[in-house]
């Protein structure tokens, strides 16, 4: 007669981890650290690479600047412009979801 509640010395299932090969917050941060310092030297070799003057010109301001530093400053403006519809498009759900939320359940809108 077996006992349905004892214990197995089975493996566990491939899906379960060890408590040491779980992701965890503390090894994103790492991983993230990683990256970005990685990128950080690509970046540096890239101005480090292109330091020919280049005539700027963007509204009422003109000048010359490195490449490199010309192409950053696009970047950052460009990364800044898709941050913010991106903040616009989650404002946007947010209200939307509290909206529904105090409606009740079992009825959902579509944000468009």
């Amino acid at each position: 007669m077996e006992i349905a509640d004892a214990p197995r010395d089975e493996p566990a299932p491939p899906d379960e981890k060890e408590p040491g090969e779980r992701r965890t917050r503390l090894s994103g941060a790492w991983t993230a650290i990683v990256v970005g310092l990685i990128a950080l030297v690509v970046i540096l070799v890239f101005i480090l690479q292109n330091q020919q003057s280049v005539e700027v010109a963007f509204l009422m301001f003109h000048g010359h600047l490195p490449l490199a530093v010309a192409m950053l400053f696009a970047l950052i403006l460009g990364a800044v412009v898709v941050f913010a519809f991106g903040a616009a498009r989650i404002f946007q759900l947010r209200m939307v979801a509290g909206r529904a939320r105090k409606k009740g359940p079992g009825t959902t809108t579509q944000a468009d």
